[in-house]
């Protein structure tokens, strides 16, 4: 995976960490403004809020999108990629985020991340492109080592395994992607990622010591899950 992300950042980073822009001609001005909205979303469909004493955890934060608003409301944050090229050009965007740590993660736990050291982790649309639903399901027991007594988890998730079979692209898109005119990497199995059954999830969480509080979007790509880590 991390040669995969290595590879997008240095073809497109804007484009690879929301989707929604133009390939090749990104807005940079929507791309950071839209990260406070996403970020807003995401928090509200999960009736949860940052306070400014909380630490906080972001899995896959790509170049800062989300980081950089979770800056402004958080005492710290601890922002991890797969992608040492994304988090280069993370430190680049955000020189000046003191309460910033960047780290590299390594594709499957939450290393470097102390035990219940976390008030929240915060995912936004990136277990969808995880290609082995196991290494999801061990994020969310590694969510639940790090987060301290009532801390929460807002996770991302994709239920619907549709959506992740590689699709034969016509001869324009095709052609495309010969030329470097389109993205590259969309068969990838790391771009097309998996689905997790939301039974499993929950009973991965229950073994980390979380309870499954909340689930917006059943059945979806974009399947919110809220975890609450029990009082100790």
């Amino acid at each position: 995976m991390r040669r995969f992300w290595d590879r997008r950042a240095g073809e497109d980073p804007f484009y690879f960490v929301d989707s929604r822009l133009d390939y090749g001609r990104p807005d940079s001005v929507r791309f950071w403004t839209s990260g406070e909205m996403d970020l807003d979303r995401l928090l509200d469909a999960a009736g949860v809020e940052i306070g400014p004493l909380d630490s906080v955890v972001e899995i896959g934060c790509g170049i800062g999108r989300l980081t950089r608003v979770l800056a402004t409301r958080a005492a710290d944050v601890r922002a991890l990629d797969v992608s040492e090229r994304m988090l280069e050009l993370a430190r680049a965007e955000h020189p000046d985020l003191g309460n910033v740590t960047w780290i590299r993660g390594d594709g499957s736990t939450l290393s470097g991340i102390d035990d219940s050291s976390a008030d929240a982790c915060v995912s936004h649309v990136v277990f969808q492109h995880i290609p082995d639903p196991a290494i999801t399901l061990r994020y969310v027991a590694e969510t639940g080592r790090v987060l301290r007594s009532g801390g929460w988890a807002a996770l991302h998730v994709s239920n619907d395994p549709a959506v992740h079979r590689s699709r034969s692209a016509g001869l324009r898109k095709r052609l495309g992607r010969l030329l470097r005119r389109s993205p590259q990497g969309l068969d990838d199995p790391a771009w097309l990622g998996s689905a997790v059954e939301l039974g499993p999830l929950a009973e991965v969480a229950d073994q980390a010591g979380m309870d499954l509080e909340r689930v917006s979007g059943a059945g979806t790509q974009f399947c919110l899950v809220v975890l609450r880590r029990r009082p100790t």
